[in-house]
């Protein structure tokens, strides 16, 4: 395998790492900066961007950071059942048993949310898949006049079709009440040669293995890409293993390139 070629003590460029593992740039500094916002003071945030460009490394970032005595977030990542279940599944991740009917079902999220000593998060990750009545319960859970502050936030992470969805009028309330907004967007070409260098360096690798060139034509190929250039740079330390040879050089890359182009 190449980490025993390469003398890697872990895979460099996998989904996996650990939060205190995970590269840190500018723009994951911006959007921390607004989820911090959005605890201390919002009310609805909505994280965007296209896929693989870095929403779930933010999301775990994020969580890693968070003191529970402040903030208790709950993960919810099928978001493509329906409104019903959905909600159901919010009730089961803070630890309950859904009651039946919808409005039953409502009252356990608000309860559960005054009884929350901080501030009780609610984070849709892949929220693109929420279907329109989804979004509008959702809406419902933080629009009460009646309460000095709100009982809990929700927080939308999505790729960029959901974007599409809320602008459509009847979720124009919904909208109107996003206080954090932030884009997550591609890897410009020196923020890629400065990732792949840095994922090397954390498995004990030499940085120096990929040639520069190489490492500005994955960005290129990738549209800097996160998940993309994982992908291109695995596939390089494959091919060299596989070759034995210990630099990757334009020529090598050119043939691991050939394998990602779609027939």
């Amino acid at each position: 395998m190449y980490l025993d070629h390469f003398r890697l003590k872990s895979q460099p460029f996998s989904e996996h790492a650990a939060a205190t593992a995970l590269w840190q740039d500018p723009r994951m500094d911006q959007g921390l900066d607004r989820l911090e916002y959005l605890v201390q003071c919002g009310q609805l945030g909505l994280i965007t961007g296209q896929s693989g460009v870095g929403k779930s490394a933010l999301l775990k970032r994020f969580f890693h950071g968070l003191m529970p005595q402040r903030c208790e977030a709950v993960y919810c990542h099928l978001t493509h059942l329906s409104s019903a279940s959905l909600l159901k599944m919010v009730v089961t991740r803070l630890g309950e048993t859904p009651r039946r009917g919808k409005e039953r079902t409502y009252e356990q999220i608000l309860q559960r949310a005054t009884q929350t000593d901080g501030t009780l998060l609610l984070v849709f990750d892949e929220a693109h898949l929420l279907d329109n009545d989804a979004l509008t319960d959702l809406r419902l859970l933080i629009s009460s006049a009646l309460n000095d502050r709100p009982p809990l936030k929700i927080l939308l992470a999505g790729q960029e079709p959901l974007l599409s969805m809320l602008r459509h009028t009847q979720h124009a309330a919904l909208v109107n009440r996003i206080s954090v907004r932030y884009q997550l967007r591609p890897l410009d070409r020196e923020q890629t040669c400065r990732y792949i260098d840095f994922q090397l360096t954390q498995a004990g690798g030499d940085p120096k293995v990929i040639d520069d060139s190489v490492k500005a034509t994955i960005h290129d190929f990738a549209n800097g890409v996160p998940r993309l250039i994982n992908n291109l740079a695995t596939a390089c330390l494959l091919q060299a293993a596989a070759r034995n040879v210990q630099r990757i050089d334009d020529d090598l890359f050119q043939q691991v390139a050939a394998e990602f182009q779609l027939p």
